[in-house]
């Protein structure tokens, strides 16, 4: 029987009213969060207008192929939606994508029992036929649809599919179910638009998460509910309503109890969730949501353990079915490279973030196929540093016939949590007030590719935001200042592709101050490219020698050579007489006019009177108007400089720097007076240069001549900030000098482990060590990485502060050595010597095993501070320390000490401090043997306890000590050491409380 039987009239009567509704306004029940209307302002300058159907986009790109495209309804630029249009080579044809599907979401079902006997009917859709002016579905089309049971309707035709948003059965109740989800989409469905009929007939329907998602049920015997006018076997036409562009929606796996309704169910996000998490009642787990390409891995046991289930598709869990009681619960969403079509050859797993030529292990120029799970997008670029053409992908993709099959030499994953987004910081000297227009305030620039998608963008101070954004012809598209209650200015704006210009600036001229600039779902730059590179090469430029100054002094310039196109913002020093150079400060080359030469110097100092080896003059660049010259220089003759020499800096590329002092020449007799400070960073905001500021006078610094390059504005890819992914843990990896005279190497945790015996409370070697500082296994003196590659373990950290995540990210380069030699001392002392002396000596503070690290903070995703373990406990280093060298570009470049492996800056004698007679507690640093830690570097996210797997990580799981229980106790040297001649193995990652993310410390 036929629907229509039971309505009075054609649906001519109703569908003038829904069209007109079709940009309707926003439902209101939110039974999950839906997005606040309030914050979509949009001023959208009103363009040509765009595409309206795909025979339309056929029209102006004969070429298209099936696939996903923006359309725009009424062709309004600020009204878009995704279609994929279907028969581009025929007759074209619009389908709404569904970003929900599965086994609980966008389906029809017919429930058997009753007068309908056999299996359930169950019709599921990942698209959906969709008018583009009248906005109806076609309940009807199964183009893109599965269906699954058989039964015979009131014991006669056979039934083996159901139209859309139709809930039917035959027992009496309604037990007939259908589930419309249109999360994802920029659609919701119209208000009361269904209709219960048949025999007996029960149904409702709920509407929920502002109208795009509607929980049916319907049955009688037999009866039904189903869109108005719709007939149960033929389908009709469901009207739709634009609600506003790209609805905030990200696919999660779902876990639903046993029995439980929808307002029971649990999301999840890619982790690991133990459980304490897992909240599904007595029952158990009933069923799984799990979208395409993602795995859920339940484990029988807490921390991951026991009998693991992987699952792949939605599944319904029986009654009887262990799993339902599962303990822990791990969640991922993998995506794939592939060096051969059709996902085969040599592959590559991605985690969110940017990939460039030295991350691409699938090789350059290789990639063929991409698996690409529910809610990733990937974005494929011809060239390195993620330039030249580009092409998206949001779904697996074979690149046979495309323009970049084996041709990607970078590429970035965005995830449903990670996206290409980033910030900026700056400072207003003086503010230029509601003028988007004025020098004073401060502009960014956002490229934005790929499809149509609403942007938010927050400013941030204390002096009273105010936001403006325009397009690439200067229009004006939206604007807002910050709220009452807020210090934040809030715009959002749908951005196709383009480039955008903001202006930060503050509702009142005048402001000084920091502020910080957001983008959720776009990165920003700063108006013209400034790049910086490390430098670690310096010549000599003059010492204090023969002065007679209280403190010594040596002035150093930073070489060019092999730099072209680069230059210097200053001079260093460093507090010694002809001692060590600086190691670290960086050159700088801009487009445009970012950089400037000083249109003259300012006499800051000679050494007139002072009787020196060296006559000197101390000079201060001076800037052109909007310009800052940052370091001072110093020249060995009368004349100034060359206005070659450095560079200045546009002011808007500089945050105020802090003052350390380096010297005087207090004691010298100079006729004049001068104080040589050094600009350092402040906060995480400025880049270390440690440039010299000369002062005429012994005074306090001059607190408005300290300024530093803004990190944020720099345009190397490693300052960019934004998520730290495992391109930033590769590029900033160390190189580590080993001891020329080192016996003990690095190993691997596998290697280490594997001929370790275990006891309920550490790693114990298989047998005694024959003596307390004796270590006679071949696997504890490890590997020398001249020999053959060792592996380095990255952590990746992000920190939180009251479960609440912040822009704090440590990155923590776990190194490992089997054995750690102790330092010499004496064991014990002779009774009756006269003066008193040594009857044995040993090594004191030996152990088994040995954990060392190097620690990077990122802020912001761009480096900070950077620390390493040792035994002298040297106090944290901002990142570009001009004492630490950078090598390769970021890498740090540290000493491992003789023995005890601790890591420190430079190669030197450190002195643990006084430890009693005959001791000799110090750690030696030298240049032997180069470990590169990138060449085999082993990177993960931080993990729950149990949660680490592959690469070694299985070893960051134990909550063991690593290595064998004390001994050798009861002597002098422990006594005056404080420690044994054997010390106890060290804890590992798990039991180390700074590696937990709740922790800010670095070691």
């Amino acid at each position: 029987m036929r629907l229509s039987q039971f309505l009075p009239g054609g649906r001519g009567w109703l569908l003038g009213s829904l069209v007109a509704l079709a940009v309707g306004c926003q439902g209101a029940d939110t039974q999950e969060e839906a997005v606040d209307q309030d914050t979509f302002s949009l001023e959208q300058a009103l363009g040509p207008l765009r595409e309206r159907s795909c025979e339309e986009l056929k029209l102006a790109r004969p070429s298209a192929e099936d696939g996903e495209y923006t359309l725009y309804i009424f062709g309004d630029p600020a009204m878009p939606w995704t279609a994929w249009c279907h028969d581009m080579a025929g007759t074209p044809a619009e389908y709404l994508p569904l970003r929900e599907v599965g086994l609980a979401a966008n389906y029809s079902q017919y429930t058997a029992g009753g007068a309908s006997p056999g299996t359930s009917v169950r019709t599921a859709y990942q698209r959906l036929r969709i008018n583009p002016f009248t906005l109806e579905v076609d309940t009807s089309d199964r183009t893109f649809a599965s269906s699954t049971g058989e039964l015979r309707h009131s014991g006669g035709a056979s039934v083996t599919a159901m139209p859309y948003a139709t809930a039917m059965s035959c027992d009496y109740g309604d037990t007939g179910r259908a589930r419309i989800d249109l999360r994802g989409t920029p659609f919701k469905v119209a208000p009361e638009y269904f209709q219960v009929l048949g025999w007996g007939q029960h149904g409702a329907q709920v509407y929920g998460f502002a109208d795009q998602l509607v929980t049916v049920t319907g049955g009688g015997y037999c009866g039904w509910n189903a869109p108005l006018l719709a007939d149960p076997f033929a389908g009709g036409f469901l009207p739709l309503l634009y609600t506003v562009a790209n609805q905030a929606w990200t696919p999660t796996v779902r876990v639903y109890p046993f029995g439980g309704a929808e307002a029971q169910v649990q999301t999840f996000h890619v982790g690991t969730y133990e459980h304490g998490q897992l909240h599904v009642g007595a029952q158990g787990i009933g069923a799984l949501h799990v979208p395409r390409g993602w795995v859920v891995t339940l484990y029988a046991q807490d921390d991951f353990r026991g009998t693991a289930t992987r699952y792949t598709s939605d599944t319904e869990l029986t009654a009887t079915a262990p799993e339902r009681w599962a303990r822990s619960l791990r969640v991922e969403a993998p995506v794939r490279v592939f060096a051969g079509a059709g996902q085969t050859g040599t592959a590559q797993s991605l985690r969110a973030g940017r990939y460039d030529l030295d991350t691409l292990t699938v090789g350059n120029d290789a990639i063929r196929s991409v698996q690409v799970p529910d809610g990733y997008r990937v974005t494929l670029h011809a060239d390195s540093g993620f330039s030249g053409p580009r092409l998206h992908l949001t779904e697996d993709t074979d690149l046979s016939g495309l323009e970049l099959n084996a041709r990607t030499s970078s590429l970035v994953v965005e995830s449903t949590t990670v996206r290409d987004s980033n910030s900026v910081d700056g400072f207003w000297r003086g503010s230029g007030g509601q003028n988007p227009d004025s020098t004073a305030n401060r502009t960014f620039f956002v490229d934005h590719t790929g499809p149509a998608e609403l942007v938010t963008f927050t400013l941030s101070s204390v002096v009273g935001s105010y936001l403006y954004l325009f397009d690439a012809q200067g229009h004006r598209l939206a604007e807002a200042a910050y709220a009452s209650n807020s210090p934040d200015a809030t715009l959002s704006a749908l951005l196709t592709p383009g480039t955008y210009r903001l202006v930060a600036a503050t509702q009142e001229a005048g402001q000084t101050g920091y502020f910080t600039l957001r983008a959720d779902r776009a990165r920003l730059r700063a108006p013209q490219r400034l790049t910086v590179k490390a430098v670690h090469t310096f010549s000599w430029v003059y010492d204090d020698d023969g002065t007679g100054a209280n403190d010594s002094v040596t002035v150093w310039r930073p070489s060019t050579a092999g730099s072209p196109g680069f230059y210097p913002l200053g001079d260093l020093a460093q507090p010694n007489e002809g001692g060590p150079a600086p190691k670290t400060t960086f050159l700088v080359s801009g487009e445009g006019d970012v950089l400037a030469r000083p249109v003259d110097y300012d006499l800051i100092w000679d050494d007139r009177g002072s009787g020196g080896t060296d006559d000197v003059r101390f000079w201060h660049p001076r800037p052109p108007d909007g310009y800052t010259c940052l370091g001072s220089v110093a020249k060995l003759d009368d004349d100034k400089p060359s206005l070659d020499l450095v560079r200045c800096v546009r002011s808007e590329y500089v945050v105020p720097a802090r003052a350390s002092w380096v010297w005087n020449d207090q004691g010298s007799g100079a006729d004049d007076d001068i104080t040589v400070w050094q600009a350092d960073a402040r906060e995480h905001l400025g880049l270390n240069l440690s440039v010299i500021v000369a002062q005429g006078h012994y005074g306090d610094p001059e607190g408005h001549r300290f300024w530093t390059l803004n990190k944020s504005m720099l345009a190397n890819t490693e300052l960019q900030g934004g998520v730290v992914d495992d391109l930033l843990v590769r590029r900033f990896a160390p190189r580590i000098w080993l001891h020329p005279e080192e016996q003990f190497w690095p190993t691997s945790t596998q290697t280490f482990v594997s001929n370790m015996s275990q006891t309920a409370t550490r790693l114990t070697t298989p047998t005694g060590l024959g003596c307390d500082s004796c270590a006679p296994f071949a696997f504890l003196a490890g590997q020398s990485p001249s020999q053959a590659d060792v592996p380095v373990y990255a952590q990746v950290i992000p920190r939180t502060q009251s479960d609440r995540p912040t822009n704090v990210t440590d990155v923590v380069y776990w190194v490992f050595y089997g054995y750690n030699r102790g330092k010499r001392a004496c064991k014990h002392e002779a009774n009756s010597s006269r003066p008193r002396s040594c009857d044995e000596w040993d090594s004191f503070a030996n152990h088994v095993g040995d954990w060392e690290h190097l620690t990077v903070r990122f802020v912001d995703g761009r480096p900070a501070v950077l620390t390493t373990s040792q035994g002298v406990l040297l106090a944290p280093m901002s990142f570009g320390d001009k004492n630490v060298a950078l090598v390769g570009g970021w890498r740090p470049e540290l000493y491992a000490a003789k023995g005890s492996h601790g890591l420190y800056p430079e190669l030197a004698t450190y002195d643990y401090g006084w430890r009693g007679l005959w001791s000799e507690f110090r750690d030696v640093t030298g240049r032997g043997t180069a470990w590169d830690t990138w060449r085999d570097l082993r990177i993960s996210p931080w993990q729950r306890r149990g949660g680490y797997s592959g690469g070694g990580f299985e070893g960051f799981n134990l909550t063991l000590a690593w290595g064998n229980e004390r001994s050798g106790c009861d002597n002098d040297g422990a006594d005056a050491t404080g420690h044994c001649v054997l010390d106890p193995g060290p804890l590992g990652p798990a039991m180390r409380a700074f590696a937990q993310p709740a922790s800010l410390d670095m070691r």
